[in-house]
């Protein structure tokens, strides 16, 4: 089987149309229907459908794509050490929420590099629904999202239907950041009516809820004091330099927290779900030496700080959070719920959580 014809039907499969994929692959669009026709002839079953929505794969064509994703991955890696190039390109991608402790374990991978390769790294922060965008659009190869556990079997069913695997990475309630200097940083743990008083710094397009916000009233909810930010180099800044911000964030290292005068702290808030962050990646796809050096470093990360939840064996539990959803039919009703309203779609059909 020629590989170009594998190279043409993952094109077919990203652009989602015949006539994209022709104009991507420079070649017109009747003799790349043709050739399409003659790769499913081939195998002996459809690769594709045509819907609504373009060109979707079916399930024996989902699978024979993941293959093929493989093939050509492998096909390039030989042309690579064909041309001595393996040996002296690194390349990485990754889309990330704006966690402190996973942009901590990227700048430890990322010491470890030799200084005399050819570096090509791709390193974004964003929310869940740019990250599956971005891994099922190949823009990067890795992903990281981040959900309130009692959505999980909805995210569960929606990686699958992407075409994407998962490894869980961390489970967690999320913490108050503030400097040391804050009137309430001696206090553990946090009633959450004194937080009321001071500055809220939230992430503006983080797609999941503050896991603080409390019930209120029209009247209550117009007093809030927040300052929405969407990239995460300002946090620090206002954090530190004004003693009257706070912030709800994942667990941060202790290096992060010294380096920027920083403490976290506990609070006992009506909201207290546990939350997950997953590695996402495409079905069929093959670690690089390097996703697997920086995963470890993660791991290496999730387990030096306490405020994980880790089993015995220093690893995330695979079961439900406590406070998750307790039964079948209850897990049931929330996932219902978030397909009505609480996750909203983004691009590409991406759900948003908005609780």
């Amino acid at each position: 089987m020629n590989t170009l014809y594998l190279k043409y039907a993952v094109e077919v499969e990203r652009s989602g149309s015949i006539t994209r994929a022709a104009e991507n692959l420079y070649m017109n669009q009747p003799h790349l229907s043709k050739t399409i026709r003659e790769l499913e002839e081939t195998l002996g079953t459809p690769i594709f459908r045509r819907t609504s929505k373009g060109m979707l794969p079916t399930k024996a064509g989902a699978e024979f794509l993941a293959y093929a994703k493989n093939i050509l991955a492998q096909v390039e890696m030989i042309e690579n050490l064909a041309n001595g190039d393996r040996s002296s390109k690194i390349e990485f991608s990754v889309t990330v929420p704006r966690a402190s402790y996973i942009s901590y374990a990227f700048t430890e991978y990322v010491k470890t590099l030799p200084s005399d390769r050819t570096l090509t790294i791709d390193y974004r922060e964003s929310n869940s629904a740019h990250a599956i965008e971005n891994v099922v659009e190949e823009e990067s190869n890795l992903g990281i999202i981040r959900f309130p556990a009692r959505y999980e079997g909805y995210f569960m069913d929606f990686l699958q239907e992407k075409g994407l695997d998962f490894e869980i990475l961390s489970r967690f309630k999320h913490l108050i950041l503030m400097s040391k200097e804050h009137p309430l940083a001696k206090r553990e743990p946090i009633v959450p009516l004194r937080l009321e008083d001071y500055i809220e710094i939230t992430h503006g397009d983080s797609g999941t809820p503050s896991p603080a916000k409390p019930q209120k009233s029209p009247d209550a909810e117009s007093g809030r004091r927040e300052i929405a930010i969407y990239e995460r180099g300002s946090q620090f800044e206002l954090l530190g330099r004004i003693p009257s911000t706070y912030m709800w964030a994942s667990p941060v290292p202790e290096e992060v927290l010294s380096t920027f005068g920083l403490v976290q702290r506990r609070c006992d808030s009506p909201r207290r779900d546990h939350h997950k962050d997953l590695l996402i990646y495409r079905s069929g796809y093959r670690f690089t030496d390097e996703d697997e050096a920086f995963i470890s470093k993660l791991k290496k990360v999730v387990q030096e700080i306490p405020f994980f939840d880790l089993d015995s064996k220093g690893t995330v539990p695979r079961g439900a959070a406590p406070d998750a959803a307790a039964g079948s039919t209850e897990a049931g009703a929330a996932c219902a719920e978030a397909a009505r309203g609480h996750c909203g779609p983004g691009r590409s059909g991406v759900p948003v959580v908005r609780a």
